[in-house]
């Protein structure tokens, strides 16, 4: 039996993962995303900051898949037709035999009005967006920038990290340059996991930085000049939405059972609850109505548990398929230039070395040799020069 390829939505870590452990099993895939290139999100804040330019966390599908049974589509998908197995991309249509949906997650803004005026952190045009902005109102004619980072998990405080880091150095270069760093949280706990120990190095490295820290506060309002608040309003000339994200299903919704929260409910196969040959994963499953951690680490665990099932069923429908159990196996920040903190299993590693980890851990992770030797000289060269501040 002829069978069709793969077709694949979205092109994030679940994707381009699920891709990978396809290829590798020689099954072709149909890859559509509405860019051409794969972003390595967890260095967005380092593309924002100036500590590595738009290139070093982007990577083109077609460079490191150019050699595989591999067709990438440019586009949105529009809807799924479940009995004819098509997906519409636009007015198009594409056949399918398995289908897999990693289309990720969306910033969510809990209500938060004004949302327009905030910046987000979720591709690279928001990364550059942030970094001209905070540079604009640095370097005008007041030369002082009020920054308001929303929420304290792994992506606010990386962030936060890093653009105090940012406006030191614009600082040094230019004394006259000042700036405000506020942290808003809506809890006292920062990046769940690792226990009290992780939670109170955390909030020493915060003080050590100078960093104004407000917890158990949540936003309410975003305006050009100022972020409202539960305890008050401040001036904010640049107010970035960390808090949490939710899954990007919305154009499911009609195909597809989710669940109240926006989630493809799927079993442990990794199969929809509908339909056995609708598989997803990443940030927009649920399983036994339980949301998978929202990390790149399980998106790649569940890609190759996911893959081994497909090409099972490709060669026997009746094959027993392999089950994925949600487990996190480790969770490190970096907390600035030289210093992190986190967990690998029940180890707790601290400083130089959790950042020393956190680097070498997302290097072997960027898909290809060419692009970890890339990213691996930024980063040497950011030794030696400094910060990158122009607005790109």
């Amino acid at each position: 039996m002829e069978h069709k390829p793969v077709v694949i939505i979205g092109g994030g870590f679940a994707g381009v993962f699920t891709a990978k452990h396809l290829l590798s099993r020689r099954v072709p895939v149909v890859l559509i995303s509405e860019t051409n290139h794969f972003t390595f999100t967890p260095l967005l804040h380092e593309v924002a900051t100036g500590a590595l330019i738009s290139h070093d966390a982007t990577f083109e599908y077609e460079h490191f898949f150019h050699d595989k049974p591999f067709r990438f589509i440019r586009g949105r998908v529009t809807s799924i037709d479940r009995e004819q197995k098509q997906v519409l991309i636009g007015d198009k249509k594409l056949g399918y035999d398995f289908l897999v949906i990693a289309t990720g997650s969306v910033t969510n803004f809990y209500s938060v009005k004004g949302v327009e005026h905030a910046f987000v952190l979720k591709n690279i045009d928001d990364a550059i967006a942030l970094k001209r902005a905070i540079l604009t109102r640095a370097q005008d004619m007041d030369r002082h920038v009020s920054v308001s980072v929303v929420g304290g998990g792994p992506t606010g405080l990386e962030l936060v990290f890093d653009i105090d880091r940012m406006l030191r150095a614009l600082k040094k270069k230019d004394p006259q340059a000042d700036y405000d760093l506020r942290l808003i949280h809506a809890t006292d706990i920062f990046c769940r996991g690792g226990g009290d120990v992780v939670q109170k190095y955390i909030s020493q490295a915060l003080q050590k930085a100078g960093i104004d820290v407000l917890c158990g506060v949540s936003a309410q309002g975003v305006t050009p000049s100022e972020v409202q608040t539960t305890a008050g309003s401040f001036h904010s000339d640049v107010t970035i939405m960390c808090a949490g994200v939710k899954p990007n299903t919305d154009v499911f919704a009609d195909t597809l059972l989710l669940d109240e929260r926006g989630h493809i409910p799927v079993y442990q196969t990794l199969q929809s609850l509908q339909d056995p040959t609708i598989f997803a994963l990443g940030d927009v499953i649920s399983i036994n109505n339980e949301p998978t951690p929202k990390l790149a680490q399980t998106a790649v665990r569940e890609a190759s548990i996911l893959a081994e099932n497909i090409a099972r069923l490709r060669q026997s429908p009746d094959s027993q398929l392999k089950v994925y159990r949600p487990k996190v196996l480790g969770m490190l920040f970096s907390l600035g230039y030289g210093d992190g903190v986190g967990t690998i299993g029940p180890v707790i590693v601290k400083g130089f070395l959790a950042w020393y980890l956190w680097r070498t851990i997302y290097l072997f992770k960027t898909p290809g040799l060419s692009n970890k030797l890339r990213v691996a000289f930024s980063w040497t060269m950011d030794l030696f020069q400094g910060r990158n501040l122009t607005e790109f």
